[in-house]
């Protein structure tokens, strides 16, 4: 490889312009990506959603479109970009797309490929017993690997299981968690956004942010709440998001009696505005999620707020049981009650977690801790000198 010189350009390609975890978490990234070293651009389809935020954080943005039907459209597209270009960097974000990013660069020879899994699963279960997409699966992945140059995981377990899955080589892999980035905190307007969702001004409100699905666990925390409710009663559960699970965690909120004590706020984009109203997070995910991190629980730690979340593995690697958050037994709302008693009985001890929570993101999970360790990357795949 010759040698390379700074300011390195890099196209980052992400195949869905969605407001989702992984995507907001890239942002954050690209937030703090040193700009007079890296020049990155974004290629993604062109929905408003993600280029308005790209347009916000000063990131150029190059239409591309992904369809089940149109890879071909997509390849060759993107390797007309990548020529156009000449990036010494091609960083895409996995999913099913990740064979044909691969293909891109290598046809047209950009120096180091790069692809971020944001996935958790071991094996191939969602395949099911389709022998011939799991052949040309793992035949296009066989190529990616050769393609590649490194797989960023979004945390260990991710890692590990990449390397099961794929079959890659461990030193082509590294573990680089998903960040947030860290501001001045702002003033939202506490009331004002509980008055606009149902919600009490006095009430403790434990919230939950994400995809109603479920493998999410929330119908855990519907059952917990009737537990913590024969025991405290100025108490809310909020519910932030939407999903196919939606309906049945309604039904069953009904059979509970529970109706004035859980809220249903939809799909919303301002999440950081409502974490600033909530008391305390929990995330009850069970392993069958294949949760390959848990961002909901490092914008609740940033925004100050103490968590409680169920001890599948990921979420090891974000949660310190006792010290910057609670752990419970998955599947087990009784465990979860207690542990919610616990924490509404003792308001210092939440105060307390919230303030180590904070410290942690500081420390381990702010974007531009995150963006350094990603430059070391690009630095190691280049082969420059730190």
């Amino acid at each position: 490889m010759p040698q390379i010189d700074f300011p390195i350009k890099i196209l980052m390609v992400m195949h869905t312009s969605a407001v989702t975890g992984p995507n907001m978490a890239t942002l954050s990234l690209l937030k703090a990506i040193d700009r007079s070293s890296y020049r990155i651009e974004v290629a993604s389809p062109g929905a408003d959603d993600l280029v308005g935020c790209l347009k916000d954080i000063g990131i150029p943005h190059i239409p591309l479109e992904f369809g089940r039907y149109t890879d071909l459209i997509t390849l060759l597209r993107l390797i007309s970009i990548l020529r156009k270009g000449k990036y010494h960097i091609l960083h895409g974000h996995m999913g099913r797309v990740g064979p044909i990013i691969c293909i891109a660069g290598k046809i047209a020879r950009v120096p180091a490929i790069i692809l971020t899994e944001h996935m958790s699963a071991k094996s191939h279960a969602w395949m099911g017993n389709n022998f011939i997409r799991l052949f040309f699966h793992r035949l296009f992945h066989f190529v990616s690997n050769n393609c590649l140059n490194m797989v960023i995981a979004v945390s260990e377990k991710a890692r590990r299981n990449y390397v099961l899955r794929q079959g890659i080589r461990e030193e082509k892999t590294a573990a680089i968690y998903n960040s947030i980035y860290l501001e001045e905190k702002k003033d939202y307007g506490r009331i004002t956004i509980r008055r606009e969702l149902g919600l009490s001004e006095s009430a403790t409100v434990i919230g939950m942010f994400g995809r109603l699905i479920k493998e999410k666990g929330y119908s855990d925390v519907v059952l917990a709440a009737g537990e913590v409710l024969r025991h405290t009663r100025n108490v809310q559960f909020l519910v932030v998001g939407e999903g196919a699970e939606r309906e049945n965690l309604e039904a069953l909120v009904k059979s509970k009696g529970l109706e004035k004590n859980v809220i249903f706020a939809g799909f919303r984009q301002d999440t950081s505005n409502i974490m600033e109203s909530i008391d305390l997070l929990v995330q009850p995910s069970w392993t069958e999620s294949n949760e390959s991190f848990g961002l909901v629980l490092i914008e609740a730690m940033a925004a100050g707020k103490p968590v409680i979340a169920s001890n599948i593995e990921p979420f090891f690697e974000v949660v310190e049981d006792g010290k910057s958050g609670l752990l419970f037994p998955e599947k087990n709302h009784k465990a979860l009650a207690q542990k919610l008693l616990f924490l509404l009985n003792d308001r210092a001890l939440m105060e307390k977690m919230g303030r180590c929570g904070y410290e942690v993101i500081k420390e381990k999970f702010d974007a531009r801790i995150i963006a350094r360790k990603t430059e070391d990357v690009y630095k190691q795949v280049l082969r420059i000198k730190k």
